[in-house]
């Protein structure tokens, strides 16, 4: 017979809000989960046996990472568990190729596999300890034969390069069929990020096109359209201008365009940047 446990959740009683969003205070005791729809922080104290569930939804995972401190050391007061229960398994640090591809610098964070998730507390802490708890993109380093991933911009977002020559409307496909996004770019930083992890030696595709209406760019993968204002980054000269040019798809790279923005035509073949948001 398996062995039953007193099992606390512990839900908000008192909440307030920093930069990191909505702290939750122990105080009530709950069977309810607590649904992470972007970001909460637990703060102490804690005491031993405190449980809580976390949970959010179901094709996205739980980013768990320590405020001012280090999720190792917090291990020694807590136990996170990749499922609903106490007896899940533990949850581990991401595949060493993500790991060895995503930024340095980083907050270190722990991954769960699946949509929940479950903080035990062995002891209590010997100083104040804030939980940060994410809604995270998973991050699949083999999703596809000759592909890379890994977390460059964010510890929550994850972004893959697919080395595999194809035009932009597959290589579209081929971001979804892995149920991701051809990437699109909607700040210097988050290109740079990108360009430094893969270079830009050779061309990708991106999601940005103007063949819905010749002229109005879009990045189809979140459908902004590219207007006064917006972050653009394109090769002197470009985009063309005249009425009904084939040259409706956007990609960065190679010889010809270096780090710049390119319009060339759609069925061209280059690689392509997939990304996944929370």
């Amino acid at each position: 017979m398996a062995k039953t446990l007193p099992f606390y959740v512990v839900i908000l009683a008192a909440v307030s809000h920093s930069c990191y969003g909505t702290i939750l205070a122990p105080e009530d005791y709950e069977w309810r989960p607590i649904f992470v729809d972007s970001e909460v922080v637990i703060g102490g104290p804690f005491g031993e046996n405190f449980i809580w569930q976390f949970e959010t939804q179901e094709d996205r995972i739980l980013a768990f990472s320590i405020l001012d401190g280090n999720i190792k050391d917090a291990q020694e007061f807590l136990s996170i568990r990749d499922g609903a229960d106490i007896y899940s398994p533990k949850v581990q640090l991401e595949n060493d190729d993500i790991i060895q591809l995503s930024r340095k610098g980083l907050p270190e964070t722990l991954y769960s596999t699946t949509s929940k998730a479950t903080v035990q507390f062995s002891k209590t802490p010997i100083s104040h300890l804030k939980l940060r708890i994410q809604k995270a993109a998973n991050c699949s380093y083999n999703i596809k034969p000759e592909t890379q991933c890994g977390r460059m911009v964010d510890e929550v977002s994850c972004y893959c390069a697919l080395f595999d020559n194809k035009n932009q409307p597959d290589q579209t496909m081929s971001c979804l069929d892995s149920g991701m996004k051809l990437v699109s770019f909607e700040s210097k930083e988050e290109e740079e990020l990108i360009q430094r992890t893969w270079s830009t030696q050779i061309p990708f595709w991106t999601s940005l096109t103007d063949t819905r209406r010749d002229g109005s760019w879009l990045w189809e993968s979140t459908m902004t359209l590219l207007s006064n204002g917006n972050y653009t980054n394109w090769f002197p000269g470009r985009p063309l201008t005249q009425e009904s040019d084939q040259f409706n798809c956007m990609l960065y790279g190679g010889s010809t365009y270096l780090t710049f923005w390119g319009d060339v035509n759609c069925s061209s073949l280059a690689n392509a940047i997939c990304e996944a948001q929370p």
